[in-house]
C-alpha cells in the first residue's frame, strides 16, 4: 500500500507532539502480548489495527502471537507467555474446563474478560433452500452435517434442534471432515442442513448453486419462542438471540431472526494487573471511533454492544472503567460476583477430581470430570449446561 509524503509527514508531526507525560502516565506496558486467530483473520486484523493505535497514541505495542487452533491459542495464556488472547468461544470452553481443555494438563481456568466483539457474527443451521424447511422443529428425520473436530459448530446444530425440541436421535447425522467437505456434501445433496456464521464467505457458494440456501428462524417474540430459546441455552449457554441482515442469503430485505454469541472475545487471567486492564478498555472506548474503521468487526467492540450479563466474568479493571463510563449497574455487579463463584467452584472440583482420578484412562477421566462438574455446579444451584 502507497502512502502519500504528506501524510506520512502529518503522522510523523503527530507523533513527535505526543504529550511526554501522557506516555509516561500510561498503565499500559510497552510491549503487550497477545495471542490472536491466524494471519488473514478477522481477529488478528482487529488486534494488528489496535496495536497501530496503540503505538501512535501511547507508544505501547501489540506483539501477536497467532495461533492455528483453540488449544495453540490458549497455551501461551496459560504459561504466562501471553497476557491476553484475543479468543472465540474456545476461552469459554477453557473456563469450563470441556472438550479439547477437559484433560488432566488443563482443565478449568481463571479466565477473565475485558471486551468483546459483539453482534457481528450470526451462527444457526443452514438448509438447503429446495428442501422447504423454515423451522427446527421440521428437522425430525433430516440429513444434517457434524463437522469433525469442530466443536463448537456442532454445539450450535445441538443449540437448534433443542430449540425445535428435537435432538441428534431424531435427525440423520452426516460426517464431514471440514466446512469445504460440508458445503459439497450439501451442494450435491448428500446432505440438506448443515451450521455455520451467515458472514462465513464459502457459504455463498451454497446460496449460489441451484439448491439455494435458508436459514432456519429462531424468533424469540412470543412465550412459545423464548421457552424455545431457553431449550437452547441449556445445551450452550453462550448463545444469544440475534437479529441478522448480512450474509450469505441474508439481507436487509431478507433478515433473519438467528443467532450468536461475540467473536472475537479479549481474555485475560484473573491475576493480571487491574490498572493496565483499566487503561486498555479505557484506550478502547476512546479511541472507538477511529478504530472501528480499521478493521471488519470492530465495529462490535463498541461499549454500547457490550454484553455485561453473559458466561465469563469481567475483569476488575475492566469493570472499574465500565463504572466510570456508567454503563455497569448493580444487576451487572451481582452477576459477575455469581460468576466468580461458579468458576471458583469447578477450579475446586477440579482439584478434587485430580486428587481422586488423575490415573484413570483419558475417556474415563472425561466423563467422571463432566459428571462431577454438573453435580457440583447443579448443587450449588447453577445450570452447568451443555446437557446434550
Amino acid at each position: 500500500m502507497r502512502i502519500s509524503l504528506s501524510r506520512l509527514a502529518t503522522t510523523l508531526a503527530l507523533a513527535f507532539t505526543l504529550p511526554i507525560a501522557a506516555v509516561a502516565e500510561s498503565a499500559l506496558p510497552r510491549v503487550m502480548v497477545w495471542t490472536a486467530y491466524g494471519t488473514g483473520a478477522a481477529g488478528y486484523a482487529q488486534a494488528a489495527a489496535l496495536g497501530g493505535l496503540l503505538k501512535f497514541e501511547e507508544n505501547s505495542n501489540i506483539r501477536i502471537l497467532p495461533g492455528r487452533n483453540d488449544v495453540s491459542r490458549m497455551i501461551p495464556l496459560k504459561t504466562g507467555r501471553a497476557g491476553y488472547c484475543l479468543c472465540g468461544i474456545a476461552s469459554y470452553f477453557g473456563q469450563e474446563g470441556i472438550f479439547l481443555f477437559n484433560k488432566p494438563d488443563w482443565g478449568p481456568q481463571p479466565i477473565r474478560m475485558v471486551l468483546a466483539s459483539q453482534g457481528t457474527q450470526s451462527f444457526g443451521l443452514a438448509a438447503a433452500a429446495d428442501t422447504g424447511l423454515k423451522h427446527p422443529s421440521e428437522l425430525k428425520g433430516q440429513r444434517i452435517i457434524f463437522i469433525r473436530g469442530a466443536d463448537s459448530i456442532n454445539m450450535i446444530t445441538s443449540a437448534v434442534l433443542a430449540y425445535g425440541g428435537l435432538t441428534w436421535d431424531d435427525v440423520r447425522r452426516v460426517d464431514a471432515s471440514g466446512t469445504n467437505e460440508a458445503i459439497e456434501a450439501l451442494i450435491n445433496g448428500h446432505a440438506d442442513i448443515m451450521p455455520m456464521s451467515t458472514r462465513t464467505p464459502l457459504m455463498e457458494r451454497i446460496a449460489a448453486s441451484p439448491r439455494g440456501i435458508s436459514w432456519l428462524g429462531m424468533p424469540n417474540e412470543t412465550p412459545e419462542e423464548k421457552a424455545a430459546w431457553a431449550r437452547a441455552k441449556q445445551i450452550i449457554p453462550y448463545y444469544l438471540p440475534q437479529f441478522e441482515t448480512r450474509g450469505a442469503g441474508v439481507s436487509e430485505e431478507t433478515p433473519w431472526h438467528g443467532g450468536g454469541y461475540a467473536l472475537p472475545i479479549l481474555v485475560t487471567n484473573a491475576d493480571r494487573d487491574t490498572d493496565e486492564i483499566y487503561a486498555l478498555t479505557r484506550f478502547v472506548d476512546e479511541h472507538y471511533d477511529e478504530f472501528k474503521n480499521l478493521a471488519p468487526g470492530a465495529e462490535g467492540w463498541e461499549l454500547s454492544r457490550q454484553v455485561f450479563d453473559w458466561v465469563m466474568p469481567y475483569h476488575e479493571g475492566a469493570i472499574r472503567y465500565f463504572r466510570e463510563a456508567g454503563v455497569w449497574t448493580e444487576a451487572h455487579e451481582a452477576h459477575n460476583h455469581n460468576l466468580l463463584q461458579r468458576q471458583q467452584l469447578m477450579l475446586d472440583a477440579w482439584e478434587e477430581q485430580l486428587a481422586a482420578s488423575a490415573d484413570l484412562p483419558l475417556p474415563e477421566f472425561q466423563r467422571s470430570w463432566m459428571e462431577r462438574r454438573s453435580q457440583v455446579l447443579t448443587a450449588a444451584g447453577f445450570d452447568p449446561g451443555f446437557q446434550r
